[in-house]
């Protein structure tokens, strides 16, 4: 099937001010050469480390259409060169000139937890009522969220956009470029602690997503949430008055009434949009329960269907990194184990979440609950106490082993009763192969940890075993 065209050169050359000779097409956007596909634009940003120029022509021989560069030494395909000054400042361009050309339906999302996961659920079941454009992964910084508007389909009649940050101010620039109609924060909990005074502060910085909304667009909330007063009272003072909210306070637009969560996902019921509903979230975990609700928030919010959407929530699955789940072959032996890849990110609230689901999970005939933790980063002062503190939940839920990953979660490994502790392991590199030797069939594990730390490298490790089937059951 052939992609269809996002930029021609003369397109592109309008939108960045650069120069080309040539006369080619891209239907995609690449920023790593080793990612790139057949028709793929290249751009050839430059950071600290590194100096995409260096891997141009490398890009072009893979069967890139063009390459967008600064520099053009070294480049044979001269006429598949787009020059800029900068080729950052020439990216935003482009996706700027991206949003402008489209009339699709924005909704952006931010929020200390659930991003990445929320923007995919609300991209499936916005993809099933019109054709749906989101930031891929967690394309959602000063390059990411540029990438995603450039690759906006122009015919886009829905697109989801995922918007992060770490220091205060980095998000307004961001939302401005996006324009969405809807904005959501799923919630405000203690993420990137080290940058910020308080948790009152890191609210403030999300609600920087409000800069990009006209004053009819709408602002979705978690009523339940702490910071739910003063994010309404700042999105009031920006002059935005249709604010809707999420959660199980009486007072939500989007309430939760009840909610069976089983190994495979939750069963809930809920008020959408002054209707009662019944529904299915194919996602496992409570913290689920309350992202769905954001998610139908959005559906309603930006004019589609929130009844059908709530349908297909049946069919959404967690994102690889954020809880998806495989079986997979038992290293040595028999059998087949359960795991839990949560390993993308951490924070207090999404390793609670983690370990909750682990501790809800049905080991096989045999099997135990592991939980392989890594350290949470960003935390400042108090990161010592958060780590120690993680034995309190993990001996409360019953996990029976317990193997931790860092040199935070040392502190971990001291306050961990010996009968859980299965080991610490300074990297993540020195825990595979104790973990393989261990595990038996029937097994449930998480790993979960934040990005830093690299505990995916024990899931790939895991997964290397082999893998039977993805699902969403944890269960053997």
């Amino acid at each position: 099937m052939t992609k269809a065209v996002l930029w021609t050169a003369k397109d592109a050359e309008t939108a960045t001010g650069g120069k080309t000779t040539g006369n080619w097409s891209v239907s995609g956007i690449s920023i790593d050469s080793r990612k790139v596909s057949k028709g793929d634009l290249f751009i050839a940003l430059k950071g600290p480390n590194f100096d995409g120029h260096k891997f141009a022509q490398a890009s072009l021989d893979a069967g890139a259409s063009a390459v967008m560069v600064s520099d053009a030494a070294g480049i044979t395909d001269t006429d598949k060169v787009l020059l800029v000054d900068d080729t950052l400042d020439a990216l935003v361009r482009l996706g700027l000139a991206g949003r402008a050309r489209s009339n699709a339906k924005i909704v952006a999302i931010t929020g200390s937890v659930g991003k990445t996961g929320t923007k995919e659920a609300l991209k499936y079941v916005l993809s099933q009522q019109g054709k749906t454009h989101a930031s891929p992964a967690s394309f959602n910084n000063h390059w990411g969220v540029p990438i995603s508007l450039a690759t906006l389909p122009v015919d886009a009649q829905y697109g989801v956009f995922e918007i992060g940050m770490n220091h205060p101010g980095e998000i307004s620039p961001l939302v401005k470029m996006v324009k969405p109609s809807v904005a959501l924060i799923t919630t405000v909990v203690g993420a990137h602690t080290e940058f910020f005074k308080d948790e009152a502060e890191i609210a403030m910085a999300k609600a920087e997503i409000f800069d990009g909304l006209e004053s009819d667009g709408v602002v979705v909330l978690n009523r339940d949430n702490m910071h739910y007063f003063a994010l309404a009272r700042r999105a009031k003072e920006l002059g935005l008055s249709n604010i809707k909210c999420f959660g199980t306070d009486a007072m939500a637009n989007y309430r939760l009434f009840e909610a069976n969560i089983v190994t495979d996902g939750s069963a809930v019921r809920a008020r959408v949009g002054g209707r009662d509903l019944e529904y299915f979230i194919g996602c496992p975990g409570e913290h689920w329960v309350l992202n769905s609700l954001a998610v139908l928030g959005c559906v309603d919010a930006i004019g589609a269907d929130p009844l059908r959407a709530a349908q297909d929530l049946a069919d959404v699955t967690p994102p690889s990194g954020r809880g998806e789940i495989s079986t997979v072959k038992v290293p040595s032996g028999d059998g087949t184990f359960t795991l839990i890849d949560d390993a993308y990110n951490a924070n207090p609230t999404s390793m609670m979440a983690g370990i909750k689901v682990l501790a809800q999970s049905r080991p096989g005939e045999g099997g135990r609950k592991i939980a392989v933790v890594g350290d949470m980063r960003e935390l400042g002062d108090d990161a010592i106490r958060m780590h120690a503190d993680l034995h309190h939940p993990l001996t409360a839920m019953e996990i029976d082993r317990v193997y931790s990953v860092g040199p935070l979660m040392a502190e971990l490994d001291k306050t961990l009763p010996a009968e859980r502790n299965a080991g610490h392991f300074d990297t993540a590199e020195d825990a595979i192969e104790p973990i393989k030797a261990d595990l038996r069939a029937g097994d449930v594990v998480l790993v979960k940890g934040s990005l830093g730390i690299y505990v995916s490298k024990i899931v790939s490790a895991l997964k290397s075993c082999g893998v039977v089937e993805k699902s969403t059951t944890v269960q053997d």
